[in-house]
């Protein structure tokens, strides 16, 4: 089966894409759960990206508090 690629989203897309996932709570919940992923084997990310996703991951949670 072949990968299907994101769709392409002009920037008022993007921006209310992302309003909802924060005002929703589940960009905290993505993060989580591709760090999950990493951790478990699931999916393979550099150091660099899963340093990113922790820092990130962490500020998220700091401003949901």
């Amino acid at each position: 089966m072949a990968k299907r690629l994101p769709p392409r989203l002009s920037d008022e897309e993007a921006a209310l894409l992302l309003d909802v996932l924060f005002s929703q709570h589940y960009a905290l919940e993505l993060v989580r759960s591709e760090l999950a992923d990493i951790e478990n084997g699931d999916k393979a990310a550099d150091e660099h990206r899963y340093r990113q996703l922790l820092r990130l991951y962490d500020r998220l949670l700091t401003e949901r508090e």
